[in-house]
């Protein structure tokens, strides 16, 4: 039953995110792949690890962002057959943008709770994402959760 509050939380965002970024044209999965691409370029194989997400599903969501000015794939200097996707200036920009958008729902979130109370939330939730990442790591990625 403890999960079941988790899904709460996680339908809550993923409606409160999608209306907001909507304004920009934008759907969450391409905010997360924004965000993840501050001060950082990326190929699409490591896009995905990070997002566990299958290739032709980054694939497309980068094509998408690159359509809209907000990345670039440019080839690796090591190797030729790789893409590095990064930010445009109107990247950077929409990424400022979008960081005030989780904020606002960090602080819908976390309304009522010290500094103490949120940063100990956050260490668990890490914590309980590292658990998770081993678990699958271990079992052999998606097969089992």
């Amino acid at each position: 039953m403890k999960n079941y509050y988790v899904s709460i939380i996680r339908r809550g965002e993923l409606s409160y995110i999608r209306s907001e970024l909507e304004q920009f044209g934008l759907i969450p999965l391409e905010g997360r792949l924004i965000c993840l691409l501050k001060d950082r370029c990326c190929s699409q194989e490591e896009l995905g690890v990070c997002l566990d997400l299958d290739k032709g599903r980054i694939a497309r969501t980068v094509s998408m962002l690159e359509e809209k000015g907000l990345v670039c794939r440019n080839t690796d200097d090591q190797n030729r057959r790789k893409k590095l996707v990064s930010l445009t200036e109107k990247g950077e920009e929409t990424y400022g943008r979008i960081c005030e958008i989780y904020q606002a729902w960090n602080d819908i979130c976390y309304r009522g709770f010290s500094e103490d109370e949120r940063n100990l939330n956050r260490a668990f939730i890490e914590r309980i994402s590292q658990n998770v990442l081993e678990f699958k790591k271990e079992n052999g990625g998606r097969k089992n959760g």
